[in-house]
């Protein structure tokens, strides 16, 4: 109507139809820019009434909707006289228009009067009545009800209903007369009406399925009795002495009384088809007396026209819904009943009467079962699923056995007589049995199968057998065990290992051979066949912090080789192999099912460096020995010291030279890590001078050095062996002397020449390779480390008083220099050793590793073997940044920051290494002196915090008369140096990487001509004695602690004969202190592999290192 009023219709056709129907087309305006297309349907009466209208429309809802009520309207106000439409169209719209125009005035009229009369009910006058037509007899309520019958079934539902009569002069009442109208304020009948009258018409109201009459065709209060409204409408009708019932008639019988409740009985009828076939059952309700008749209402009632009463009924432990459905029950076949004989049973049985089609029922209730489980081997296609074992459990009642989860809980069992028994299960009890056993790691199929997946560990049912399932009676279950379980568990006694040499003797042989046995029942079985399921079963466990060795349990279960049983086996005589076993097929495949399995001799010597305490095992004595020497358990053989050495080896160098030949004679490797400055070269000439008199040096011995160590070995040999003829091939003279390679006993090369001539190191036999500064292969994929690795050589040596600088990749790439496999692949060593030691702190790990190298790794300290060295006494000195450096630090470090933080966040920690390094370069040249930044903002700066410093602390030390090293990793920080020593008259000497002439430089210092050395890190950190000196001064601090230790070990060595003083100059607050705090994890790392210290909990550089870095310049 709105959007007729607001004239949104735009377009309107009518069009007439020969069936006498009307088709109206048009446009109205809706929510969008576009008007909606709507088509209407229409046909009337010739009264003008609708006789049929429907709608459709692009609107949303699509069909009889506002849009085609707006358009029906517009159609309706079309001008009858327009010559477009035909007379009958004129005429039928006409009708329609007028009819609606009349319901409008009525209900104006209408809404007049109501207002009228409640104006009078306000101001409290009275209201106009019409005069009464049967003075003195008005009219008043009165209730009518009946019996209304319905489909599918032969109950009727009771109806009251509300109509209206007066007493006749003659008695009783007059005709009644239906309500067309609202009953309310305003009609006399209303008005005069009691308030139980009042009351009744209320409550007709408020039933839930009353036909209302506010309809707008406003039908009479009348509806079916539904609920408790409906209950005590009926009630106080009859308490009014005006309920009747209704006879159809124009008058009315006695009054209804309301009664007692009556009670129903039930039974069953029998129904046989008249064409035959099988009969049904149907379920009746009768009431006490013949003239009653039960009516469905919710709830049931019933009506007794013969004696005048009505009221509800009852039934005997039914609630009122529940006779309901039982009253519209349906017929049942009696096979149906009979294949629900458990279901009608437990459902009716006891409330009701069953069809005496089912025959009689044993009732069986109130019985706790007994749960029974049957254990059996599970069948082959089975065992994925169910486990090596299969549980049926079923539950007893009275010998009633079964599994009934998911049915109801009144089961219907065959009894012992042939009858039927109603049985009541305990559901309780039945969910607590198949609880116990699902706490016990049981899974339960629908059938009461249970089981533990195939996929997970079959150890409890293996160790629940072993003890006779005695956890299963435990939990309350009746166990009987199929025939194929017995003996299904055998118990195996004492293990025997044997490693045997195959062909000449332990010493000397290539391969040994390793067999495992094991006697059950008194007989030896080989259990090789059985190691990769140990080997499983020992890796699935954590390790004993204590041991190292893998915490097994006391025993373990194995199939049995010899048919379906399994094998109980003991662990305590294994524990100690499993370590080496584990370690001996982490690498390769190996077949493991002949009698014994075949080792290298290195293969051997792994498994017997990694046995734990308490291996017992037979044959292979010499290797036994051997490496019980290695690990000091008993000492080597004294080797003496050559004649033909010039020097008086101390004994722990002595020591070195009987480890030396040890390695040797066993046709083994290591690495010699003594600190700097206690003679690992001197040992090393005495041990090749020992292969020369003894004539086995046949081929020359190959030492690899740094350049700036060449010059060093050439005069050590000259010194201490002058009769090992020494040739040094480096420079372009060096193809000059190559082929003299053969006439001499020791070659002399440096890393730098390794790949270049590589044709010439792999053509040659050596007897010997040496690698000193052997870090310097650290990176197994250079071409250095690669060449070493090929050459051939009967013996191979690592010297190095830093085998480990950052990480544990260092020492087994050495390792495979040394002996290639020993520590087994680079992948297997960092998922077995590298990753738990350096990212979890797993000192386990750390503890494995350390026995498996220390018989290979000879190590003193300064400490350990030279108290006659004086000690070295560190300190820090803090200086702080001030003013323009200041500023400048924060400024560099801001930007730098943001750098850092872009290039984590898009490419990662592991590709942006030199994007950090440039940053953290440009934080460190700033401590140092702003001027080695090539930015213009540096170049403003020129004072330098730690420069002025050490001009400070300079003079009064060389006044003092000391001799002092100064180290700069910042050739260009040692070039400023000089200037300002230059200004002040201070002598130096300076040593590089780019100078020349370095013995003569070196020279200078040591015969005390001059007491100032300046050296670079990296030219300084190897190859220089200098006992001479007293003071070492680290101007700028290094990543690697072991660098440093290097450089000021060149003043802090055998032939130091006062206090060395070493003092670091860090710029307070900056990225230097950090450089300190990162130092000492990575000496951590280092001093846990050399030693049984725990290591570190975390890695050795992470992004929280990068932020602790970056931090702003602060003063502590």
């Amino acid at each position: 109507m709105d959007l007729y009023r607001r004239a949104e219709v735009v377009r309107v056709e009518v069009t007439p139809r020969s069936d006498g129907s009307w088709t109206i087309e048009g446009e109205v305006q809706g929510s969008l820019p576009a008007p909606y297309q709507v088509l209407v349907h229409l046909m009337l009466a010739p009264n003008g009434q609708v006789k049929h209208w429907s709608g459709d429309c692009t609107c949303p809802v699509g069909g009889d909707c506002k849009h085609a009520v707006a358009l029906t309207l517009a159609a309706a106000q079309l001008n009858p006289a327009d010559g477009t439409k035909s007379a009958h169209a004129a005429d039928a719209l006409t009708a329609m228009r007028e009819r609606k125009e009349a319901v409008a005035r009525a209900e104006a009229e209408a809404r007049l009067v109501h207002w009228l009369q409640d104006w009078d009910r306000a101001v409290g006058a009275a209201t106009s009545q019409a005069p009464s037509a049967h003075p003195g007899r008005p009219e008043c309520y009165l209730y009518l009800v009946s019996a209304v019958g319905r489909s599918r079934t032969t109950v009727p539902q009771m109806q009251l209903e509300a109509v209206v009569s007066y007493p006749k002069v003659t008695g009783g009442w007059a005709k009644p007369k239906q309500i067309r109208t609202q009953p309310g304020p305003g009609q006399a009948v209303y008005d005069r009406a009691s308030d139980a009258d009042r009351q009744v018409l209320q409550l007709l109201r408020a039933m839930p399925r009353s036909v209302g009459y506010y309809s707008a065709y406003s039908v009479a209060p009348i509806g079916v009795l539904e609920g408790a409204v409906g209950l005590l409408a009926l009630e106080q009708a009859a308490a009014t002495g005006r309920l009747f019932v209704d006879a159809g008639g124009s008058t009315v019988g006695a009054p209804l009384r309301w009664g007692d409740a009556l009670p129903i009985t039930w039974g069953w009828k029998e129904t046989v088809p008249a064409a035959g076939g099988e009969g049904v059952w149907a379920l009746q309700a009768t009431l006490p007396g013949a003239s009653a008749t039960l009516c469905d209402n919710h709830p049931p009632l019933y009506l007794d026209a013969s004696e005048g009463v009505c009221g509800p009924v009852h039934a005997e432990g039914l609630s009122p819904a529940q006779v309901t459905m039982l009253l519209r029950a349906p017929a049942l076949s009696a096979t149906a009943l009979q294949k629900h004989h458990a279901d009608v049973a437990r459902r009716v049985g006891g409330l009701l009467p069953l069809p005496p089609v089912l025959g009689p029922l044993t009732r069986l209730q109130g019985v706790t079962p007994v749960a029974r489980l049957h254990l059996a081997p599970s069948l082959p296609h089975a065992v994925a699923d169910m486990g090596l074992i299969t549980a049926q459990l079923r539950f007893d009642y009275q010998g009633h056995v079964g599994w009934w989860a998911g049915q109801e809980l009144g089961v219907l069992v065959p009894g012992a007589d042939g009858g039927q028994v109603l049985l009541q299960r305990d559901a309780a009890a039945e969910l607590a049995a198949i609880e116990r056993l699902m706490d016990l790691g049981l899974l339960a199929t629908d059938d009461g199968l249970f089981g533990i997946p195939g996929e997970r560990s079959q150890n409890d049912w293996m160790h629940w057998a072993d003890n006779g399932f005695e956890v299963l009676r435990n939990a309350g279950f009746d166990i009987t065990l199929d025939a194929a379980l017995d003996g299904w568990i055998q118990h195996a006694d004492t293990l025997d290992v044997a490693l045997q040499p195959e062909g000449g003797d332990a010493a000397t042989s290539p391969w040994f051979a390793l067999s495992l046995g094991l006697e059950i029942n008194g007989v030896r079985h080989n259990i090789l066949p059985w190691l990769p399921d140990l080997i499983a079963a020992a890796a699935a466990q954590p390790l004993d912090p204590a041991t190292g060795l893998p915490r097994l349990p006391s025993h373990v279960y194995l199939p049995s080789l010899s048919g379906a049983a399994f094998v109980r086996l003991p662990t305590d005589t294994l524990r100690p192999w499993m370590a080496a076993l584990m370690d001996l097929v982490g690498d390769r495949a190996r077949d493991f099912r002949g009698d014994s399995l075949k080792l290298s001799r290195l293969d051997a010597l792994r498994t017997s460096a990694a046995l734990g305490e308490g291996a017992v095992w037979q044959g292979a004595d010499a290797l036994r020995a051997m490496v019980a020497q290695l690990r000091g358990a008993s000492a080597l053989p004294e080797v003496p010291q050559p004649a033909s050495v010039r020097a008086t080896l101390r004994p722990y160098q002595q020591q070195g030279l009987n480890w030396l030949q040890f390695l040797r004679a066993h046709g083994l490797a290591g690495v010699l890590a003594d600190d700097m400055g206690l003679g690992k070269t001197l040992q090393t000439l005495a041990h090749i001078q020992v292969e020369k008199d003894a004539g086995r040096l046949t081929n020359p011995a190959l030492i690899i050095a740094p350049v700036s160590l060449m010059g060093n070995w050439q005069r050590e040999a000259a010194r201490f062996c002058p009769g090992l003829r020494c040739l040094v091939l480096h420079g372009a003279g060096r193809h000059a002397v190559a082929d003299a390679v053969a006439e001499h006993d020791v070659v002399i090369a440096p890393y730098s020449l390794l790949q270049r001539d590589r044709a010439r190191w792999l053509a040659h036999q050596w007897h010997l390779v040496v690698l000193d500064e052997a870090q310097n292969i650290k990176n197994a994929s250079t071409h250095a480390a690669q060449v070493v690795s090929e050459m051939q050589a009967r013996h191979r040596l690592c010297l190095s008083g830093t085998p480990m600088e950052n990480h544990l990749g260092e020492i087994w790439s050495l390792f495979h220099f040394l002996m290639p496999g020993f520590l087994g692949s680079q992948q297997r060593f960092k998922e077995v050793f590298r990753t738990p030691i350096e990212k979890q702190g797993d000192s386990t790990r750390m503890a494995q590793l350390r026995a498996r190298i220390t018989p290979f790794m000879l190590r003193r300290t300064k400490a350990l073997v030279a108290a006659e060295l004086p000690p070295k006494v560190e300190s820090v000195m803090p200086v702080e940044l001030g003013g323009a450096q200041a500023d400048l630090y924060e400024t560099i470090r801001l930007g730098m920051e943001k750098t850092v933080r872009d290039a984590l966040q898009s490419k990662g920690l592991a590709k942006s290494q030199i994007t950090i390094l440039d940053a953290l370069l440009k934080l460190r040249q700033v401590c140092c002196h702003p001027q080695l930044l090539p930015l213009d903002a540096a170049r403003k700066v020129k004072t330098s915090a730690k420069l002025e410093q050490l001009m400070t602390l300079l003079p009064e030390m060389l006044a003092e008369g000391r001799r002092i090293l100064l180290f700069s990793q910042f050739t260009s920080m040692l070039t400023l140096i000089e200037a300002e020593l230059k200004k002040r008259g201070l002598p130096w000497v300076k040593l590089t990487g780019q100078s020349q002439r370095r013995d003569a430089i070196i020279e200078q210092f040591t015969s005390g001509r001059v007491p100032l050395f300046l050296i670079s890190l990296k030219a300084g950190g190897v190859g220089l004695n200098l006992p001479q000196a007293d003071t070492v001064i680290h101007f700028d601090p290094w990543w690697n602690p072991a660098v440093e230790d290097q450089a000021t070990d060149r003043a802090h060595r055998i032939g130091q004969m006062q206090s060395l003083w070493v003092i670091k100059l860090v710029a307070q607050g900056t990225i230097e202190e950090k450089i300190l705090a990162l130092q000492e994890r990575k000496a951590e790392l280092a001093d846990s592999l050399y030693s049984g210290a725990a290591a570190r909990k975390e890695p050795l550089f992470t992004e929280t290192d990068l932020a602790e870095l970056l931090q702003p310049l602060s003063v502590s």
